[in-house]
C-alpha cells in the first residue's frame, strides 16, 4: 500500500516478500481468490477461535478440520500439531482472517488499482505455489498468472520491478532462510 500511496519521499523502494496479490481478494481480476486458497482455514479460525480468541474452541477447530477443509488445507492447519495451538497462532487474531474472507480487507483497495499507482522501485519475491488438482485451490500466496499481472501493472505505472522466483521457498523467506533473504 505504501509503495503506491505514501507521500513523496516517504518510501524510496519496496521489498514485497511473497505477497498475496489478487489471491487475497474475494473476486480477483486474475487467478484464484481467497476462498480457493487459504480462506477456508481463516474461516474456521474465525468461527472456532473468535475475534481476539473470544471463543477459543481449539478442540472444535481440530474436529472440524477434516470435515471442512480440502486435504492440503487440513495439512496446513494441523502441521504444527493438534495438542495445543502453536505460539504464532496464539498471537494471531482470527478477526484479521475474517476480514479477508468477507472481502472487507481489500474492499476499498482493489489490487489492480493499487498496483497501477506504485511510485517506487520494487523487489518482488515469489515463493512456493501450485494449484491443487483435487480442489482447484491455490497452495501458496500468489499464482503465476497473478504474479505476471503484478509485474505488468507495476511496469505500466512506470516503475522498475525486479521479480525473483523461489518456487521451493516457504512463504516466510526471512524466517526459513534469513541469509538468502538478506542477500536477495
Amino acid at each position: 500500500w505504501l509503495s503506491a500511496y505514501a507521500k513523496p519521499g516517504q518510501v524510496i523502494a519496496a521489498c514485497w516478500e511473497d505477497p498475496p496479490f489478487f489471491s487475497s481478494e474475494t473476486d480477483p481480476l486474475v487467478g484464484p481468490g481467497i476462498t480457493a486458497s487459504i480462506g477456508p482455514l481463516f474461516g474456521l479460525w474465525s468461527h472456532y477461535l473468535g475475534d481476539q480468541w473470544s471463543i477459543g474452541d481449539w478442540d472444535g477447530f481440530i474436529a472440524a478440520v477434516p470435515r471442512e477443509l480440502a486435504d492440503w488445507q487440513a495439512h496446513v492447519a494441523l502441521v504444527v500439531g493438534t495438542a495445543e495451538p502453536s505460539q504464532n497462532l496464539r498471537e494471531y487474531d482470527p478477526e484479521w482472517g475474517r476480514a479477508f474472507i468477507t472481502g472487507s480487507f481489500a474492499a476499498s483497495c482493489p489490487h489492480h488499482v493499487m498496483l497501477s499507482q506504485v511510485k517506487v522501485p520494487v523487489l518482488f519475491t515469489h515463493h512456493f505455489r501450485m494449484i491443487d488438482e483435487g480442489s482447484g485451490g491455490l497452495i501458496g500466496a500468489c499464482a503465476d498468472p497473478q504474479a505476471e499481472r503484478v509485474v505488468q501493472l507495476v511496469r505500466r505505472a512506470g516503475q522498475r520491478i525486479t521479480y525473483r522466483s523461489f518456487p521451493m521457498m516457504a512463504h516466510s523467506m526471512h524466517g526459513q532462510d534469513p541469509t538468502l533473504f538478506a542477500d536477495t
